[in-house]
């Protein structure tokens, strides 16, 4: 398997729950799905690039401002800075989808960014999402984009095996429970361990 050094992360149902109505507005709506801390202290420990690339058209909905979603991002990157983690980026894009830009999943303007402020190869640079749309950008950026099951990650699963999504296969995707489960299989090939 390949050795991965910089693994880009979507945000909501990958890192943290999804708050009713779909977005966290407010910093106490912010919760962290159970392990991800621990899956990223573990990254990080080992070396790994973290970033995240995450869709928030919660600001061009006007439900919040760009403050606010600083606040949110504040206090994510605090809580896990105590457990020594630090994102080498934050790349969000706060568009409605009818504003046509180029940086909304499924398009791969940020996971492009990302890689673009990276100085680790493409080869060694993973995606991981909860969505259609992550699994999209992931391939349309040309890096290795794994699946976690958390968020909407068990309904992008069966939408696509049962064949109710047509543009999206499960070709070369890992698939796992959660962030905890994603990490440990990254790290396997760090410590030269293959485990699931």
């Amino acid at each position: 398997m390949t050795k991965y050094r910089h693994v880009i992360l979507d945000r909501d149902g990958v890192l943290n729950h999804e708050a009713p109505g779909g977005y966290v507005l407010v910093t106490g709506q912010w919760r962290w799905i159970s392990g991800a801390v621990d899956a990223l202290a573990d990254m990080a420990r080992a070396g790994i690039r973290l970033s995240v690339a995450t869709n928030q058209s919660c600001v061009g909905r006007g439900l919040m401002g760009i403050d606010g979603l600083e606040k949110i991002h504040e206090k994510m990157k605090h809580e896990a800075g105590r457990r020594g983690v630090f994102f080498a980026g934050i790349y969000f894009c706060p568009h409605s989808p009818e504003h046509g830009c180029v940086c909304r999943k499924p398009l791969p303007g940020l996971i492009e960014q990302a890689v673009a402020d990276s100085p680790i190869p493409l080869r060694q640079t993973l995606y991981i999402g909860d969505s259609q749309a992550d699994l999209q950008a992931g391939r349309a950026a040309g890096i290795a984009t794994w699946l976690v099951r958390t968020g909407k990650g068990r309904n992008t699963e069966a939408s696509i095996k049962n064949g109710s999504v047509k543009e999206t296969d499960l070709t070369g995707v890992r698939v796992f429970n959660d962030l905890k489960n994603a990490a440990a299989a990254i790290l396997s090939c760090h410590h030269g361990i293959k485990r699931d």
